[in-house]
Formats: structure tokens, C-alpha cells, sequence
């Protein structure tokens, strides 16, 4: 990544999201349950919503006694959809072709000007460049005894090796974007110079594009990178927030993205200036009236790096969409782990809220659960993504009860960690392990060896 990228990746690193897992689900009717006499259809609640169907309570205050002979405290807001049911998603992966490239690339810029980015392209040099950055890592994991981070960079550099006898010089590298084989562009619409970028691993499960402004005095005065800022009140920005997410939604339907709608929106601020102009919009996919918001689940196993060659399993991304735009067009866009919806609609039963708190109750005491300070302050009713164990890149979108530490953020700011939620299906009770099922992301692994490089 050439450097005058780097300050907007940074600004929208802590938007990478993911939700996946390694266990398959299936809820037919007829499956046997000590819980299925009191099970709720929704189905049978037509025109309620899921508080009262289910017997929730806006609050759940309780103090659980653990077997340590210290006490668990709940005194817990309590957060469910209002809508009468929910139902289960399947989807799966979708990787990228020539013909979405080509029609990504068109949309956003004018065709005479799209060109292949040479300096993004893995030629030869760029590939020799990698290798001394990893020879770098290797001599400073090596004087510092970091046994992992040295058989990461003996891999990674191994793997680069491995692709240079086939890599093209830069010479031989065709500016014209041809049949969209590579993966980096450049172009311009309206004077504009943009790059559009796709990272596509089906190996690794990686399945995502970007399109970035190349200056971005082109959008605004102080001629600085931008990230985002909680000041709206001053947005020089001539649109209203609705209207950039009406935008943002028609963005996503011309460029043939179906059933994403916004979930934040945060004002942008360019540079150290005290100036706001723009928005960035998230947007997550809706489920039967239930956004699926964008977050991110940190595991006790979590490795921050992707090397499926260690053995480290490389989950696919939580979908997500983000979108910065203001007066003069759209200066980021990014689409993450994007997904097919394979089926969607397909009836389920709930537990009670009185079975759910059961449930637990039984977590909480059986495994002892080890949070500093013992106490649960938000309880909501999400969707969460289970990974199935039969097919790889097929996962079903299951209702979830989470119960956490603090009040979850999406996109930006909190995140959700094993160590301060506890997730329990639904459906059936059981407890989700999300360091089993899902919640996982890797990073590339220049951003956690990047201090060997200096």
C-alpha cells in the first residue's frame, strides 16, 4: 500500500468487522428439545411484537451466586427488535469477478480514464520490495526471541518466494484494465483521481473492495486525510443526514447491492482543522425488519495475522458497507465480506425471556465466568452468524441473546470480546462459544510486524 493511502486506512481501521464460526445449525420443527412444550412460535403471535410475545421485561436485575462464593450482578437494560418475529438468513461467501470489477469500476469512474495500478500490482519488484521487508521482520523477531512472529515471517517470505518465478516485471504490466483480471485501478470522474481496490482470497476467505480518493483537497480545503468526528451541529456538508443515507442506500442499489440499510452515521472531520464536511455511513444487512449491525468479536484464541499455512483458521468478514460522502461525491467507499442470500424468512421458535435468563443462569454459574468486576449491563436480542460445519463459505443468521459488560458499539468505538459477553441461542438455550463459532478477524501481517520494518 503506497504511503498516501496509509492515513485513511488508519482512520477506517477500527471499522474492519467480522462475525463467523465453525458450527453448523439446523432447527427443524420436529427437532427434540427439553425445552420445546414451552417453546413461542411467533407465527402463532401475528401482530404482537417480541416483547410481549416472549415476556420480556425492560430490565433485569439479579444477583447470581457463584460457586467461587462471590456474586454475579445483572442489573441489565434489556434490547429487542421491535417487530413480531425474527427469522433465520442463510447466506454465503461471494467472491468477485471480472464482470463486478469491471461494473464497479465503470460506476464510479469515467471509462476512458480506468487504468490498472501498476504500483499495487505483486510484479517481480514489488514482490522482491515484500521479501526484504519480511527479511527485516525475521532479524528483528529473531534478536528479540519471538518464536511466533519468526515462523510468521519465514512463512510469509516463503510464500512470496513462491510467486515469483510467475510474477510479471512492472514493464510487462498492461495499463489497460483489458478483462479486469488484476485486482488494483486507477481513474478519474469529474476531474477526480480515484483508486479502486479488491482484495479477493477465496483460500483464505477474504472478499472485499475499496474506492479512495487520491487527494483529498478535492474534497475539501485543508487538503488532509479525514476520520470521523461526533460534531454534526457545525457539518459544512450541505446535505442532511437522512439525505446522505438516502444516497448511501441508492449508491449501493444502482451498483446491484440489495437489502443493506444505514445503521450509523457519523459527521467528517478533515484533518486537525476544526472543520466538519461530509458523512460516513455504515450501512449492515436487514433481516425481517432487523438490521444485522456491524460489529466486531474478539476470541481468546484471536492470532493477529492471516496464514492459514500456520494452521490459524481465517474467518470471512461480518458484512459491512461504508460509505464517506459529501457536496462533491463520494471520496470512500468499502464493501466487506460481502455475502449471497441463499434463504431467508424461515419460521423459528423462541425461548421465553423466563427460559432465556435460565439459560443463563446456568452459563453464568457453571463455567464460574471470570469477568473483573462480575457485573452485566445490557442485555440484547441480535442476530449472530454461525459457520457450517458441512459446506465451506455457507452460514445461517441465528437470534442470539447477548449479555454484556458495557454497552456494545458498532462500526466504531466498542467491540465485543469472549471475555466480556456471554451469548446464549436463542432458540434453544444452548450457550455460543464465539471463539468456536465465529467472531473472529486476522489483519494483514505488515500491520503486526510494521515496527521490525523501521
Amino acid at each position: 500500500m503506497k504511503k498516501k493511502y496509509i492515513g485513511i486506512l488508519v482512520a477506517v481501521f477500527f471499522l474492519m468487522l467480522t462475525g463467523c464460526g465453525t458450527k453448523q445449525v439446523a432447527y427443524e420443527e420436529e427437532k427434540s428439545s427439553k425445552k420445546k412444550d414451552s417453546e413461542v412460535s411467533q407465527e402463532e403471535s401475528a401482530g404482537t411484537t417480541l416483547m410481549e410475545t416472549l415476556g420480556v421485561e425492560e430490565e433485569w436485575k439479579e444477583r447470581i451466586s457463584l460457586d467461587s462464593g462471590k456474586m454475579f450482578h445483572i442489573a441489565a437494560e434489556v434490547s429487542v427488535p421491535d417487530v413480531p418475529k425474527m427469522s433465520l438468513m442463510e447466506v454465503s461467501e461471494y467472491y468477485f469477478t471480472p464482470e463486478d470489477k469491471k461494473r464497479v469500476a465503470e460506476y464510479f469512474l469515467d471509462g476512458g480514464s480506468i487504468q490498472v495500478n501498476v504500483g499495487m500490482v505483486p510484479t517481480k519488484e514489488w514482490i522482491e520490495e515484500k521479501i526484504k521487508l519480511w527479511d527485516n521482520a525475521l532479524e528483528g523477531a529473531q534478536e528479540q526471541g519471538m518464536e511466533e512472529d519468526i515462523e510468521v515471517a519465514r512463512s510469509e517470505k516463503k510464500k512470496l518466494e513462491g510467486l515469483l518465478n510467475e510474477a510479471p516485471k512492472t514493464d510487462e504490466v498492461e495499463l489497460s484494465p483489458g478483462d479486469y483480471k488484476e485486482d488494483h485501478f486507477m481513474g478519474s470522474r469529474d476531474g477526480k483521481e480515484y483508486t479502486l481496490d479488491f482484495d479477493i482470497n477465496e483460500e483464505e476467505h477474504i472478499s472485499q473492495w475499496s474506492l479512495c480518493t487520491m487527494n483529498p483537497d478535492e474534497f475539501n480545503e485543508t487538503g488532509a486525510t479525514w476520520w470521523l468526528s461526533g460534531k454534526a451541529s457545525d457539518n459544512k456538508c450541505t446535505m442532511t443526514k437522512e439525505e446522505a443515507e438516502k444516497k448511501a442506500v441508492d449508491i449501493c442499489k444502482e451498483l446491484g447491492i440489495t437489502g443493506m440499510v444505514p445503521v450509523q452515521v457519523d459527521t467528517v472531520q478533515w484533518g486537525e482543522q476544526e472543520e466538519n464536511n461530509g458523512y460516513c455511513i455504515v450501512l449492515g444487512r436487514e433481516n425481517a425488519g432487523v438490521v444485522i449491525k456491524p460489529t466486531r468479536y474478539h476470541t481468546k484464541n484471536e492470532i493477529f495475522y492471516r496464514n492459514t499455512e500456520l494452521g490459524g483458521k481465517t474467518p470471512y468478514e461480518q458484512e459491512c458497507i461504508e460509505i464517506g460522502i459529501n457536496d462533491k461525491g463520494v471520496f470512500w467507499m468499502c464493501y466487506r465480506g460481502s455475502l449471497s442470500v441463499d434463504k431467508e424468512g424461515t419460521e423459528i421458535k423462541l425461548l421465553t425471556f423466563d427460559q432465556a435468563k435460565e439459560a443463563f443462569r446456568e452459563e453464568i454459574i457453571g463455567k464460574n465466568i471470570a469477568w473483573p468486576e462480575k457485573e452485566a449491563h445490557n442485555l440484547d436480542l441480535i442476530y449472530f452468524r454461525f459457520m457450517d460445519d458441512n459446506q465451506s463459505g455457507k452460514y445461517t443468521y441465528i437470534p442470539v441473546w447477548r449479555l454484556a459488560s458495557y454497552e456494545i458499539e458498532y462500526a466504531t468505538g466498542y467491540t465485543a470480546s469472549e471475555k466480556d459477553c456471554i451469548m446464549i441461542n436463542a432458540i434453544d438455550g444452548s450457550p455460543v462459544d464465539i471463539d468456536e463459532v465465529g467472531g473472529n478477524y486476522y489483519v494483514d501481517p505488515e500491520a503486526v510486524l510494521y515496527n521490525y520494518y523501521e
